[in-house]
C-alpha cells in the first residue's frame, strides 16, 4: 500500500486533532497547549483540503484555526493578567 504525500498531509493532521484531544485541559495553560495542537491539525487540513481539493474539509477547518487562534489570544492574556 502507498500512501501519496496528500493523505500523508491528512493522516498527519488527523494524528495532531486526536492527540490534542488527549492533552488533559483543565488549566489555561494546557488549554493553549491542546489549542496550539489542534491549530495545527487544522492548518494541516487546510492545506491538505485545499489541495485535495476537498473545499468543505478546507473552509471549515480554516473556520476552526480562527477560532482556535482567537481563543489562544485570549488564553494567553489572561495567563499575562497574573491568572492562571
Amino acid at each position: 500500500m502507498q500512501i501519496s504525500q496528500y493523505e500523508f498531509i491528512g493522516l498527519f493532521a488527523s494524528v495532531f486533532v486526536l492527540f490534542s484531544m488527549t492533552v488533559k485541559s483543565d488549566s489555561p495553560k494546557t488549554n493553549i497547549v491542546m489549542r496550539i495542537l489542534n491549530a495545527i491539525g487544522s492548518l494541516l487540513f487546510v492545506i491538505y483540503g485545499f489541495i485535495l481539493p476537498a473545499y468543505s474539509t478546507g473552509i471549515m477547518n480554516l473556520c476552526a484555526l480562527f477560532v482556535h487562534i482567537f481563543y489562544i489570544i485570549k488564553l494567553y492574556r489572561y495567563i499575562k493578567g497574573g491568572n492562571s
